[in-house]
C-alpha cells in the first residue's frame, strides 16, 4: 500500500511540469514506479511487472543500442542484445538519440501513466494524482483512457503482460529524420504499428494510407 506521503511528492513534482530539474525528474520516476509497481502488483506477477518497468525504463532514460558495429559478432551492426544501452544525456548533443536528463526522465514518466490507462490497468482512487498529469497527457490517468496513436484501437494490459513485445515506444516524427526524444513526441504504441509507420511521420504515413486505398477503390465517396 503506497503511503500519502509519496502520492504528495508526486503531485508536488507533477506541478513543476517541464520546469523540472534533473534530480526532481528522477526522483519522480522513483516515486511514480512505486505507485505503478504496487497497482499493478496487485493484479499481476511481479516477474511480469518487472518486464515492463524495464521496458520503459530502456526506451525512456536509456538509449537504444548506439555503436554503429557489434561487439559480439565483428563486423555486423549492433542490435539489442549486444546491451550496449546508455544514458541519453551522456551522448553526443548531435546524437539522435540524445536528450537531456529531465527530458529523457519525462519520457519515461510519460510511459508509466500511458500504461495506466490501458484496458484493464488497475485503477487509482486518487483524483489529485489522476488529474496531475493532463499536461503531459492531456488527459486524466484512467483505464480504458489510452488509445494505441497510429491504429486508434485500445491497448490490453493482459495482452501486454503476457507478452510485453507487443508495445514499443515510438515517436511521432522520427528520430532518423530529426524527431527529439521528447514527451510531446513519444507515444506507447503496439509493435504491429511501429512497423507499420517505420520511418515515416504519422501524417506521411495517413497519406500513403489514403494513397493505396485509393488505388485500390477502397474510398466511399462520402456524397454518394
Amino acid at each position: 500500500m503506497i503511503d500519502n506521503k509519496t502520492f504528495e511528492i508526486i503531485i508536488k513534482l507533477a506541478k513543476k511540469e517541464y520546469n523540472i530539474t534533473p534530480n526532481e525528474a528522477q526522483l519522480l520516476i522513483k516515486e511514480i514506479k512505486k505507485v505503478f509497481d504496487d497497482v499493478m502488483n496487485s493484479k499481476y506477477p511481479e516477474r511480469d511487472v518487472r518486464r515492463i518497468t524495464t521496458k520503459f525504463r530502456d526506451a525512456g532514460r536509456r538509449s537504444a543500442p548506439w555503436k554503429p558495429t557489434s561487439s559480439r559478432v565483428p563486423g555486423r551492426p549492433q542490435d539489442g542484445s549486444d546491451g550496449n544501452r546508455i544514458n541519453r544525456w551522456l551522448l553526443p548533443k548531435t546524437h539522435k538519440f540524445y536528450a537531456d536528463e529531465q527530458t529523457a526522465c519525462l519520457v519515461e514518466i510519460k510511459y508509466y501513466l500511458q500504461a495506466l490507462s490501458f484496458n484493464n490497468s488497475p485503477s487509482i482512487n486518487r483524483e489529485d494524482f489522476n488529474n496531475a498529469f493532463n499536461w503531459l497527457l492531456d488527459k486524466p490517468i484512467k483505464p480504458n483512457n489510452y488509445l494505441d496513436p497510429i491504429q486508434l484501437i485500445p491497448i490490453d494490459m493482459d495482452a501486454v503482460i503476457k507478452d510485453a513485445r507487443i508495445i514499443q515506444s515510438g515517436h511521432i516524427f522520427p528520430l532518423d529524420r530529426g524527431g527529439k526524444h521528447h514527451p510531446q513526441n513519444t507515444f506507447l504504441m503496439l509493435a504491429r504499428s511501429n512497423q507499420l509507420q517505420g520511418n515515416l511521420s504519422v501524417d506521411e504515413l495517413l497519406d500513403l494510407m489514403q494513397e493505396i486505398l485509393i488505388k485500390h477503390g477502397k474510398i466511399i465517396n462520402q456524397n454518394s
